[in-house]
């Protein structure tokens, strides 16, 4: 019995040390191993953004390097697909950006710290986004998609041992235009054993590939917009021509004619706010933004015009009929500030 015993404390013993031998193993392998590869790096500028930890995101990004490339490759990547031009444009152009480079990085610098920081790109604490009031910052980082971006999924790591670098193939997805990508993230060994993110290498291909993508969206928005306000155009001009020839047949001092003119312009009033239904309807691209907006506001005044004009027929009164020639004079001037909008947006749209 005795004997038994003896066995297994033995074997428990035994059993003792193997986990103990294991355990210090581990703790190598996490400290001395796992601690220094790309992986880890990469598994760190996580928690250095979900835990608001700008100490921590400084010892694993290497940020002034990854900033300035970044901002290289945004300026160059809106250059191509923005600027339909080759040879000398297109350098002129190229050069002309460069002189915005300084506020650009500054402003992305501080937009990274205030994600890190609050959790928002943009810090709603401070009345100034601006740099010296040349670029905005955000501007900056809804033009390369920032605030769009969610990570999925790491793809690969493929590690240079010999030239300490390594290339990890992030999947993002661009939740704006519902597409994703994939970003070279490189990363480069320090003298320590630590690995930092240093460059995004593709990073002109994505933001060339982001701004053909809202181009075509803001090409599609004013096809199906102007097919739209092309049908609604042809209605209403269709009830000014019902009201030109209820007039040929007598005048506003009879009270058939009046109902009857009422009746048209109430017709239109339905349609305006048929098309401002529908406008509001569709997917507006940001880029088309103020031009939509605008366009909402046109509907808002021909509504206030008809039905003024309608109500008129009613109560006869000079008060009507001036509010809605005030209508239409607005309306009048807003169409013409569309035109030379629309013109505008069309002009970036390759």
């Amino acid at each position: 019995m005795n004997g038994f015993m003896q066995s297994i404390k033995k074997r428990l013993i035994a059993l003792g040390v193997v986990l103990v031998l294991l355990a210090a193993a581990g703790g190598y392998w996490y400290v001395d191993i796992y601690t220094k590869t790309p992986e880890y790096t990469l598994k760190m500028v996580q928690e250095a953004v979900s835990d608001h930890n700008k100490e921590k995101l400084d010892k694993y990004v290497a940020v002034d390097h990854l900033l300035d490339t970044a901002s290289d490759d945004m300026l160059d990547g809106l250059i191509q697909a923005m600027v339909p031009a080759t040879g000398d444009t297109r350098e002129a152009v190229s050069n002309l950006s460069r002189m915005f480079k300084t506020p650009v990085v500054t402003s992305l610098r501080t937009a990274v710290m205030n994600y890190v920081e609050y959790g928002s790109w943009i810090n709603q604490k401070s009345d100034d986004n601006s740099v010296n009031g040349l670029v905005d910052a955000d501007m900056i980082v809804n033009r390369i998609g920032l605030p769009s971006i969610e990570f999925q999924k790491l793809d690969s790591m493929a590690v240079d041992k010999e030239d300490g670098t390594a290339l990890a193939k992030v999947r993002v997805l661009q939740t704006d235009s519902n597409e994703e990508f994939v970003l070279d993230v490189e990363l480069c060994q320090q003298q320590d054993g630590l690995w930092q993110v240093y460059e995004i290498v593709n990073f002109k291909d994505f933001i060339e590939k982001l701004q053909n993508i809202r181009q075509q969206q803001v090409k599609t928005y004013l096809e199906e917009s102007s097919q739209l306000m092309a049908q609604h155009d042809a209605v209403i001009a269709e009830s000014q021509q019902k009201i030109t020839a209820i007039l040929a047949e007598g005048t506003l001092g009879n009270d058939s004619i009046r109902s009857q003119v009422k009746k048209v312009s109430e017709e239109q009033v339905a349609d305006w706010q048929s098309r401002k239904t529908e406008l509001e309807a569709m997917e507006v691209p940001d880029a088309a933004g103020s031009l939509h907006r605008l366009r909402l506001k046109i509907c808002d005044a021909h509504i206030e015009a008809s039905a003024n004009y309608a109500k008129w027929m009613d109560d006869k009164k000079a008060a009507t009929i001036r509010a809605s020639d005030n209508s239409m004079k607005i309306a009048k001037t807003l169409e013409k500030d569309a035109e030379l909008l629309t013109k505008q947006v069309n002009a970036h749209v390759k």
